[in-house]
């Protein structure tokens, strides 16, 4: 039996002090291209908490899930709470009001007699709103899952692992700015631990428009991750948001950033523990040096929809000897080059987001469907045999186009019982072949956790040493197809609780109950083109080439333990450890 071990990025460098907002991690903001900026907030105090889940949970509340609207004009009597969603005021609420994981905005018509009270989110009132009692707001999320049409604290994963770091906020009326020096980012063989240090500003410039700018530098802790960006990067972001529903806005973005490749399988924090304990960096990456501007729009609440031009150079980077927790004296599996040169991207995103809660969804759909295309006029491609692609034109002209969709499903089919069912499809669209940084693969732990790490990589003609120690990620498309049951298992244990449902939140020694997860994966990945080890443009590989694998396992709010094996060749069972749910 093979253990997998798959983490979270848990913070243990020196810091100034523990963050008391929030700590700051470096994602990409959208098109899977660069470093953006995301907020991983921090602890909601117990009390706080607590007192929102007795307030939601109270015969007299009237319960709302999701976006939640109240025109001028109209008059609602009673205390009202409102889950995963924004709540846009316009009339008068005669009584309290709570909004949990989303943000409050008060037209100038908007009157509330009692208090208002957001978790998670922030309060945004216009010139003549009016409020009779005390205004709370909390932003960090409540950690909760649902009961029923009641909640009750939850203590997943992601709340129990902390992140550290130095952060003072400063608040105006209309304004807000934050000083902060935190680590961040995924723990990888290329920067090691990064830290990042710098400004962000938030103003409201009118009813409704947002202003947010963040000026971030980026150290990273083992030596230059080349020749140009040395061990320094940098992150600056404008963006400006008009509309708290429905709305538009528009952004730009300098950077010079280490970006990942195939970055839509283990999320961030999962790849970092997965490096500094047992020193597996299950992620390629390369440096990206450039601009970027960005406008969207959401025309429907559910609906997203963006579209962005950038211009970056991009290069190698080789891996280093970071310290981990445990293997430290193994090397890393080196890090793959890249067809580098200066690339132009147009890229667009449409998102569905249909789901009832975002962490822990029990209904609704997600669709997403990112499509960009890539021109380089100085592009300098690694030599490959012909058998994975042909050659990269190098005369100025080389263009080359790709898609990825991924649709999610989530329903629930019984009290504690839920279907999830995921279709991944993607690669290259057309035009010149794909470069090496953008090329795909599947395995194991993420979606197969019944095989080896790039179990289906196209990679088997590769001769070059620096391809082949690094396992690299060859593949023009991949299709993956994911099924799963989950059934609550209500333990309801807890030391001296009468009521082990509401109490055992509450006490030291209380045990939920988990998920029972049944899952079943299929997928393959493949070359586009005639001839042998190919697959025709308009086709998907035969069912009998394709990589399958059944498991089982228990998941305790975003921790998990499964169990899988391989059904199509001779696997070995394999143990997977998550610190977030599969999809």
């Amino acid at each position: 039996m093979r253990p997998v071990l798959v983490a979270m990025l848990f913070v243990v460098g020196p810091t100034l002090g523990r963050a008391q907002d929030t700590a700051i991690v470096i994602n990409p903001d959208s098109a899977e291209r660069t470093g953006g900026l995301a907020i991983e907030p921090g602890e909601l105090p117990h009390a706080a908490a607590e007192q929102a889940v007795r307030f939601f949970n109270a015969a007299t509340t009237t319960r709302l899930v999701g976006r939640t609207s109240l025109p001028l004009g109209n008059e609602w009597r009673g205390d009202v709470a409102v889950r995963n969603g924004s709540v846009t005021l316009g009339g008068r609420l005669q009584g309290n009001l709570l909004v949990i994981n989303g943000d409050a905005t008060f037209d100038s018509t908007a009157e509330v007699t009692g208090d208002v009270t957001v978790l998670g989110g922030t309060v945004t009132r216009a010139e003549g709103a009016r409020v009779g009692g005390e205004v709370r707001v909390y932003r960090e999320p409540l950690s909760y899952r649902a009961a029923g049409d009641e909640i009750v604290l939850a203590r997943g994963s992601r709340r129990r692992l902390p992140f550290f770091g130095a952060r003072k906020t400063w608040t105006g009326v209309e304004a807000r700015s934050t000083l902060t020096i935190a680590t961040a980012g995924t723990f990888n063989r290329v920067e090691g631990l990064p830290i990042v240090l710098g400004p962000e500003f938030d103003w409201g410039l009118r009813r409704s428009v947002r202003l947010h700018v963040d000026a971030l530098g980026v150290a990273r802790s083992v030596g230059d991750v080349g020749d140009e960006p040395g061990n320094l990067g940098y992150l600056i972001r404008t963006e400006v948001r008009s509309g708290e529903g429905r709305g538009v806005g528009a952004g730009f973005r300098a950077y010079s950033v280490v970006a990942p490749i195939e970055r839509w399988g283990l999320r961030d924090a999962e790849v970092g523990w997965a490096g500094f304990l047992f020193q597996r960096d299950y992620r390629d990456y390369y440096f990206a040096h450039g601009i970027s501007g960005r406008v969207f729009a959401r025309p429907a609440l559910p609906l997203n929809i963006s579209l962005e031009l950038a211009r970056d150079w991009e290069a190698n980077v080789v891996a280093h000897d970071p310290w981990t927790v445990f293997r430290n004296s193994d090397p890393w599996r080196p890090n793959p080059p890249i067809d580098q040169g200066h690339y132009t991207t147009l890229g667009g995103t449409i998102t569905l987001d249909t789901r009832n809660d975002r962490e822990q969804p029990t209904a609704g759909w997600l669709v997403r469907l990112d499509v960009k295309g890539s021109w380089s006029d100085d592009v300098s491609p690694q030599s490959l045999p012909v058998a994975i692609r042909q050659p990269i034109p190098i005369d100025g002209s080389y263009a080359s186009s790709r898609a990825v969709l991924d649709i999610r499903r989530y329903t629930r089919v019984s009290a504690s019982g839920r279907v999830n069912l995921r279709v991944l499809a993607g690669g290259w669209l057309g035009g010149d072949p794909l470069p090496l940084q953008q090329r795909l693969s599947i395995g194991g732990p993420d979606p197969l956790s019944g095989y080896g790490f790039r179990q289906s990589a196209c990679n088997s003609h590769l001769t070059d040493p620096a391809f082949v120690r690094s396992g690299v990620a060859a593949c023009d498309r991949i299709f993956v197809a994911q099924a799963e049951y989950r059934g609550h298992l209500s333990l309801h244990w807890s030391y001296g609780s009468s009521r082990p449902e509401d109490e055992a939140a509450k006490s030291l020694l209380s045990l939920q109950g988990p998920d029972l997860v049944v899952f079943g994966d299929a997928g393959q990945a493949w070359l586009v083109g005639n001839g042998s080890g190919r697959v025709p443009s308009d086709r998907l590989p035969t069912i009998g080439s394709w990589l399958g694998d059944l498991g089982l396992g228990m998941d305790w709010g975003g921790f998990g333990v499964y169990v899988a094996k391989g059904v199509t060749t001779g696997e070995p069972v394999r143990i997977t450890v998550r610190l977030d749910h599969r999809f």
